[in-house]
């Protein structure tokens, strides 16, 4: 038995990855590129175990510094014009004093 094997990408094309392991290791547009791959990696070339049920993991999302700088830019907009709003309505109401 091979121990590599391909399956289906959740992103885009087909994955060859280690039999039981989620990562692949190779990503190709077609499955016949993904076969060949898994068989010039050391499988043998009858056993390559292709799945079109099973789909491959993606990576881990990384930190997108752009979207939270810009989340954190809205959050800090939205509790300055609160507060601008807020300290409008007690000066137009003279609540306190």
């Amino acid at each position: 038995m091979s121990e590599f094997e391909v399956v289906r990408s959740d992103v885009d094309g087909w994955d060859v990855r280690r039999v039981g392991e989620a990562q692949a290791l190779s990503n190709h547009p077609t499955k016949e590129q993904a076969e060949e791959a898994a068989r010039l990696q050391g499988g043998d070339a009858d056993e390559i175990d292709v799945r079109q049920d099973v789909f491959s993991e993606g990576p881990e999302e990384d930190v997108n510094a752009k979207r939270t700088f810009i989340g954190m830019g809205t959050v800090m907009i939205a509790v300055i014009a609160m507060l601008v709003i807020v300290s409008a309505i007690i000066a137009l109401t003279n609540f306190g004093g």
